[in-house]
Formats: C-alpha cells, structure tokens, sequence
C-alpha cells in the first residue's frame, strides 16, 4: 500500500467521523430547538445531548445561527426529496397532489421535534430573522422548488381540465398554506375530510349545463 492510498484512506475515516459528528450534533440541536425553542435553546444542552463539548461544536458551525440554518436545511433537503417523489409518482396531476398531503402528513408527524421548529419559523421566532436574512438563497431557493413542484402539477392538471382556471403559482401557493395546516398546524380536520377540502379547492368545477338539462 502506497503512501498516498494510505493517507487517501485517513482522509476518508476523518470525513467519515466529521459528518457523524455534524449529524450527531444537528440531531441534538433538532430536539432542542423543538423543545426549548429557538430562542431558548442552548448550545450547552445541545453539546451534552451530542457528546460533544460546546467548544468542539464550533469547530463545526460558526454560530447559533449557523447551527439553527442547518438544522433547517438538512431536513429541508430531506422533505424537498420527499415531495419531489410524491410529484414525479404515478397518476393524474391532482391525485399526486394529494399524495403530495399524505406525503408532509407523513414526514411531520415521523419528526416532531423538526415540526415543532417549523411552527417557530411560521411565528416569526426571534432568533429567525436573522437567521434567514443570512442563509436567504437556500431557505428561499428550497421553497422556490416545492412551489414549482405544484404549479408544474397544477398546471398539468389544468391542461387536462381536471384542476381549475389560474394561476398556477397561485394555486400552488394556496395549496401549500392548505398543506401547512393540515401538516404543522393541528387543524382539527381528519385526513379523509382535509382531502376533500384540499380537492374542493383544485378541482375544476363540474360543467354547467343550464337550468332542464
């Protein structure tokens, strides 16, 4: 074995062991944050959760802030995914929409403490501001993407005269506030009933034919 295939290795397990250490340290924070809060949660809970110490921590994130983007943006990627299979899955544009509900139903509830942050975020915790000021492009560009995901599958829909007239960025907006409550908002709801209210809202009116028809 040559020196450099050696040292090809060590750099390997070291990456290995950092991206463990992140993961370890993000899972914590996750749980903290959704907890105790954003504003409240801090990095010394989060180090004796992780098994890491507070200053060891900075040798992976710059800042609480830095820390609360990327615990955001680790499940949001994931979630991004997630959507993205719903959307480019089998059936008619509004059925996969609506496996597109099932979908966030699915991954909120498997993540509690990571839906508790999003509720946060939609309360406009203090700490978020700045947080999002500062990580504005992949916040923003992720959401951009999930919207689009649905104005491409509204406007499938509307092309085939199953989803209503306008805009489907409108409709797609619409769509996501309807998905956020029902997902993150415990909207006293059942899942059979928020689907018809979902459907109601899309589907495209039935013809009318007149009055004797």
């Amino acid at each position: 074995m040559t020196d450099t295939v050696r040292e090809d290795m060590r750099s390997q397990r070291r990456a290995a062991r950092r991206a463990e250490a992140i993961s370890d340290v993000l899972d914590a924070a996750e749980r903290v944050f959704g907890e105790d809060g954003l504003r409240d949660g801090s990095l010394r809970r989060i180090a004796d959760l992780s098994g890491y110490s507070t200053a060891a921590m900075y040798k992976f994130f710059d800042s609480k802030h830095d820390l609360v983007a990327q615990t955001l943006s680790r499940r949001a990627d994931e979630y991004l995914a997630e959507l993205r299979r719903a959307a480019e899955s089998e059936g008619t544009a509004l059925e996969r929409l609506h496996r597109v509900v099932d979908t966030a139903a699915v991954y909120f509830r498997a993540r509690p403490d990571f839906r508790s942050v999003l509720r946060q975020v939609q309360g406009g915790s203090a700490i978020v501001g700045p947080v999002l000021a500062a990580f504005a492009d992949d916040v923003y560009g992720r959401f951009a993407q999930a919207m689009n995901l649905m104005a491409d599958l509204i406007g499938e829909g509307q092309e085939t005269g199953e989803i209503r007239a306008g805009k489907p960025a409108a409709l797609a907006h619409l769509a996501s506030v309807l998905i956020n409550e029902f997902a993150l908002a415990d909207a006293d709801l059942t899942a059979e009933d928020f689907h018809a209210v979902f459907d109601g809202a899309l589907r495209a009116p039935a013809a009318s034919h007149g009055p004797g028809h």
